[in-house]
């Protein structure tokens, strides 16, 4: 039996809001939320990063801080994918220069942040902020003063504020945890320390050279 259109976007309606509704996140998980972003340099855009990318409206701060980092290894994988398509599609020389050193520089990001991910995983707190922060030095190698077009060179900028924001998201929330801050919720374990997404972000960076 074929069902009326205006039914099917009744149920679509009723679903896609029920899991916003699912979703919405208040309590203790939402105060950690707002510590963590209240020492960032956006706070709002902190915000909505850890609300687009939440499974689950109850984290504790082990949690957000391993989700915190898994954006931001994607995030550094993606934006390599990005710069790799604009140097296949704008070989000139003169911007050749600096999309690689952009590229070399997100793909240091990437290997950061996984090597960030393990050192979380096995608790090995100090190593972990040294790399965090080590990945801010990185970033600045992308300076994005060279030529291509305008529309590129927009979406790569906003890319590295991102990136930045993530950085600094990432730093907070690894500092709260070395202080001793992680227990502030009974654990929700929503992404156990498992790497079998890396090989989807080794796949990935291969398949765009």
């Amino acid at each position: 039996m074929k069902l009326p259109r205006g039914f099917i976007t009744i149920l679509a309606l009723y679903v896609f809001i029920h899991h916003m509704e699912a979703l919405e996140v208040g309590g203790p998980t939402q105060e950690l939320i707002n510590s963590i972003c209240a020492e960032t340099v956006d706070y709002e855009l902190c915000k909505e990063i850890i609300h687009k990318h939440l499974d689950t409206k109850t984290m504790n701060l082990f949690d957000l801080t391993h989700l915190i980092f898994r954006i931001a290894t994607e995030h550094a994988s993606d934006t390599y994918v990005f710069i790799g398509n604009i140097l296949r599609e704008h070989p000139d020389p003169e911007e050749t220069t600096g999309l690689n050193t952009c590229l070399t520089a997100y793909t240091d990001e990437t290997s950061t942040f996984l090597k960030v991910r393990h050192e979380f995983c096995q608790e090995d707190y100090e190593r972990m902020i040294i790399d965090i922060l080590s990945t801010r030095k990185i970033l600045k190698r992308c300076r994005t003063d060279f030529q291509i077009p305008l529309n590129k060179k927009k979406l790569l900028i906003e890319k590295g504020r991102v990136m930045k924001i993530l950085i600094n998201m990432s730093a907070v929330s690894g500092y709260m945890v070395t202080n001793g801050n992680g227990y502030l919720l009974s654990s929700v374990v929503t992404e156990p320390c498992f790497f079998n997404d890396v090989d989807q972000v080794s796949n990935r960076l291969i398949s765009s050279l």
